[in-house]
């Protein structure tokens, strides 16, 4: 299993890849704060929550992308989902 941690203002962020069969895997992540005003589940500090599936158990073909209204993991930029 793979993880990535970094931060972005005051959200830490934390990105893991957990291997399924057949070479796919399972991506989690999740953003967590300390600001209050940000906190969407307060025992969690959890921001956001994110799992889904890849057809790729890389990490260095992984992407994640985080920015103000979305986490997007996918291994194709082009190929991101705005649900």
């Amino acid at each position: 299993m793979a993880q990535n941690e970094f931060s972005y203002r005051r959200f830490l962020i934390s990105a893991t890849i957990a291997p399924l069969q057949a070479n796919r895997g399972v991506v989690t992540v999740d953003v967590t704060t300390a600001d209050p005003e940000r906190i969407a589940d307060l025992g969690t500090e959890r921001f956001i929550h994110v799992e889904r599936w890849v057809e790729r158990n890389d990490p260095a073909f992984l992407q994640v992308v985080v920015d103000e209204c979305k986490v997007v993991i996918d291994h194709y930029a082009d190929n991101v989902d705005d649900s």
